[in-house]
């Protein structure tokens, strides 16, 4: 996989091998959707090339922190809600220190597990927003909010994914195909 969010430890594609398998199999392909640094920051540039597409890894880092979420269902540009009981959201590096974990969509919230918004990147649930222009803009978001599970293990539900509980500048963010 060419992913420099990945490449900064090997144990990172190895878990998230281990989170997808459940719901696409042992062999994933991995395949370059969009990547804001190589593409443009822009939300109608995710859009343009994410949109349609099923079986979607969104990766994101923020400093030192690595996370993102996984969905079934394609992106779209509709401003609505994408019902799956396959989402989930995970963290790779986290401020609290723990293994890598997923956190999978609550069933009570399955009918909100992805947003289609025109206006912003990857959205899932309310838990994790990438906001358009996510690099200069301070209003992309990461928290273990309600709409996905929150790991026993995780102290502070606001912080663990990106360090912050406020909204923050995105470091990197890219999608691939699964």
């Amino acid at each position: 996989m060419n992913s420099p969010i990945l490449s900064i430890s090997d144990c990172y594609v190895r878990y998230l091998g281990k989170f997808l398998e459940p719901v696409v199999g042992g062999n994933s392909h991995w395949l370059l959707c969009w990547r804001a640094s190589l593409h443009g920051w822009r939300a109608d540039q995710f859009h343009t090339r994410c949109d349609g597409k099923n079986d979607t890894v969104t990766i994101v880092r923020k400093d030192t922190y690595v996370f993102g979420g996984y969905t079934d269902i394609p992106w779209g540009n509709s401003n609505s809600w994408g019902e799956t009981t396959k989402a989930f959201i995970f963290s790779l590096n986290n401020t609290e220190g723990l293994a890598p974990f997923v956190s999978k969509v609550k069933k009570e919230y399955i009918g909100k597990a992805i947003r289609w918004n025109l206006y912003d990147g990857p959205q899932f649930g309310n838990d994790i927003i990438i906001a358009d222009d996510a690099n200069s803009s301070k209003y992309s978001k990461a928290v273990l909010d309600k709409y996905y599970s929150i790991p026993a293990s995780v102290k502070n539900s606001d912080k663990a994914l990106a360090g912050t509980s406020m909204f923050f500048n995105v470091d990197e963010v890219e999608v691939q195909l699964s």
